[in-house]
């Protein structure tokens, strides 16, 4: 397995890393257009665009430790293959959770979680490649 990819543990965490991106994705993409709250308990505007803000960041970070610690192939692969089959998980997750105040703000809380995880592990990797 290390010549596929020699960095095991960086794969790991850039998999938990991303996982949570592509979930945040997917919970953050119900709650817009921000004007548009036909029925569903949508969250403030501002919480929304301020786990956007999150999302982003995680997903910009995320994506840096990746080129600093991993192939690009093992970054396209796995990347792709959690891309592909994350959805089903989050539809399993109940819709009372999905759709509404709570979901988000436990969605913010994984997010800063996640952030913090990626400021412990990756923060040298990232750092020597800006």
């Amino acid at each position: 397995m290390s010549q596929i990819e020699p960095n095991l543990l960086a794969l790991g965490w850039f998999a938990l890393l991303w996982s949570v991106c592509c979930l945040s994705f997917l919970q953050l993409a119900g709650k817009y257009p921000l004007g548009n709250a036909e029925g569903r308990a949508a969250g403030s505007p501002a919480m929304v665009l301020g786990t956007t803000a999150l999302w982003l960041i995680l997903l910009v970070g995320t994506c840096i430790f990746a080129v600093a610690e991993l192939r690009w192939t093992s970054f396209v692969i796995v990347a792709g293959i959690l891309f592909l089959f994350l959805p089903e998980l989050f539809q399993s997750i109940p819709e009372r959770w999905r759709e509404s105040y709570a979901g988000l703000t436990a969605t913010g809380i994984t997010l800063l979680a996640a952030l913090g995880v990626l400021a412990a592990v990756g923060a040298g990797s990232i750092k020597s490649l800006l």
